[in-house]
């Protein structure tokens, strides 16, 4: 893919100590295109938009928002979120200006857990940005679309 300096800055962004105190990106050196390009065909691949998984995140939020912190069971049971809550905002690496409130958010579905936070609905929605390979908070889009999927009251390989 072309070289684009507007992704050196966003590079900048993404690294440990920026705006995460762990970063973005993982060991992940590929390019930011490169890492968005890749994930976007996992989701072609499942026929899941990446509206669909952020729309997912935010009623998960939302629920477990709304929960003060207590474990709340959702879709007939089939999904549990917990959120705790941590102060102060982060602002999207991307610097598009939206910012989230920093929480973590566990979600247990089909014998999975896995945690994010809710950047996460905004990075997929509007950048289909996972974070890159070995970052601590990346959540490939497989294990999204097996959330989905369950959400929805699917099998998760239908």
């Amino acid at each position: 893919m072309k070289h684009n300096p507007q992704f050196d800055e966003t590079r900048e962004r993404m690294a440990p100590g920026q705006l995460a105190r762990d970063g973005f990106l993982g060991d992940d050196s590929r390019p930011i295109p490169d890492i968005i390009a890749a994930d976007a065909a996992v989701l072609e691949s499942a026929g899941v938009l990446p509206e669909q998984l952020a729309d997912i995140l935010d009623e998960l939020h939302d629920a477990a928002d709304a929960a003060q912190e207590a474990p709340v069971d959702l879709y007939d049971g089939r999904v549990t979120v917990q959120i705790a809550e941590v102060m102060g905002r982060i602002p999207c690496p991307f610097a598009c200006g939206h910012r989230a409130h920093k929480a973590c958010i566990t979600i247990r579905f089909g014998g999975q857990e896995t945690i994010l936070t809710p950047l996460h609905a905004h990075l997929i929605r509007e950048h289909t940005f996972f974070q890159g390979q070995g970052a601590p908070f990346r959540v490939p889009p497989s294990v999204l679309i097996a959330l989905y999927r369950t959400a929805r009251g699917d099998t998760p390989d239908a």
